[in-house]
C-alpha cells in the first residue's frame, strides 16, 4: 500500500523496467506499480498491483514495451487533461434493440469482440437493475445484457463474460464513459481494459472499482499511444451462475489529445523561437 497526498492522481503505468516489480500468482501474470489516479479524493491508499493479461511478453526476466496511461474517476479533470473531445449521448438513437456492430453520427462504433449479449437504446430502467442516463436533459443510454423470456419456464439471464468494443475512424489517446448497472463487489472487483491499434493490442490492463449497484460512476483513460479501437471486459458474475454483468454506458467521450512526445517537441519549438526573437 502506499499513501498519497496529491489533489490529483492518476494510475500511471511506467516505461521504465527498473521501476516495475513483475511476479506470478494464481490469477496469472501481475505487475506491481507505482499508480496514481486522477480523482477528486486527495488523500487516500490504493493498492499498488496492476494485473497484467497482455501488455507485454516476459523475456530474460525483464519487462520490455510497457504502456503508459492514465485512468481517472472525476470527469471534470479528465476533460482538463484530454482538451477537445468528441461526445455520444444516444439521445438521436432510436429506442429498441441494437444490431452489433453498429455504427453512430458521431463517429463512435459499438460492437462486441467477444461474448454473446444483447444490446440496446434503453430510457429509463424497466428491469431495475439499476441503469442510468447521465445527458442533462436526456434520457436515452446503450445497454448490454437481458433476461431471455422462456415460454412457460423462468426468463433465462445471457451468460458469460463479453467484451464491449468502441472504435473510430480515426486515431485518439483519450476515452471516458459513464457506466451503470455495474456490480464488481460480485465479479472481480474491476474490469479489464484493452486498447488496440489496427488489431495490434497497445496496452491491457486492469481497472479496480467498488462501485456499488443503483449508482453510475465515470471511468476514464488517456494513454501515452494512440488506439483505433477500445475494449472494456466485463466479468462474469460469481455468485449467479455465470449470469453475465449488465451494463449500460452512457456519454461516452474519446479525442485525439497531442501525445506527451509531439508535446515536448511544440515546447522545445517554442523555446527556439523565443530564444530568436531575443
Amino acid at each position: 500500500m502506499i499513501q498519497l497526498h496529491e489533489p490529483r492522481i492518476s494510475h500511471h503505468f511506467l516505461r521504465q523496467a527498473s521501476h516495475i516489480k513483475a511476479y506470478f500468482g494464481n490469477t496469472g501474470p501481475r505487475l506491481s506499480v507505482g499508480i496514481k489516479s486522477h480523482s477528486n479524493t486527495g488523500t487516500y491508499q490504493m493498492n499498488t498491483t496492476a494485473y497484467m493479461l497482455a501488455l507485454t511478453t516476459l523475456a530474460s526476466s525483464s519487462l520490455a514495451g510497457v504502456i503508459a496511461g492514465s485512468t481517472y474517476d472525476d470527469r471534470s479533470l479528465f476533460n482538463a487533461d484530454a482538451g477537445a473531445l468528441n461526445l455520444e449521448d444516444f439521445e438521436s438513437e432510436d429506442l429498441g434493440g441494437l444490431m452489433l456492430p453498429a455504427a453512430f453520427d458521431s463517429g463512435l462504433n459499438a460492437g462486441l469482440a467477444s461474448g454473446a449479449v444483447s444490446a440496446f437504446i434503453e430510457a429509463g430502467d424497466p428491469d431495475n437493475y439499476g441503469f442510468f442516463n447521465t445527458t442533462d436533459g436526456g434520457r436515452k443510454y446503450l445497454r448490454f445484457g437481458q433476461q431471455v423470456i422462456v415460454p412457460g419456464a423462468p426468463d433465462m439471464p445471457e451468460t458469460g463474460s463479453f467484451s464491449a468494443s468502441f472504435s473510430f475512424a480515426e486515431l485518439n489517446r483519450a476515452f471516458g464513459f459513464d457506466l451503470s448497472g455495474f456490480q464488481p463487489a460480485q465479479a472481480a472487483d474491476g474490469f479489464n481494459v484493452t486498447t488496440l491499434y489496427k488489431g495490434q493490442v497497445m496496452a491491457d490492463f486492469f481497472v479496480p472499482s467498488d462501485q456499488a449497484l443503483f449508482s453510475v460512476e465515470f471511468y476514464g483513460f488517456i494513454m501515452d499511444d494512440a488506439f483505433d479501437e477500445i475494449r472494456i471486459n466485463i466479468p462474469v458474475l460469481n455468485s449467479q451462475e455465470f449470469s453475465a454483468d449488465y451494463v449500460a454506458f452512457d456519454d461516452v467521450a474519446w479525442g485525439a489529445v497531442p501525445s506527451p512526445s509531439a508535446l515536448s517537441i511544440l515546447g522545445l519549438a517554442g523555446i527556439a523561437a523565443t530564444r530568436r526573437r531575443r
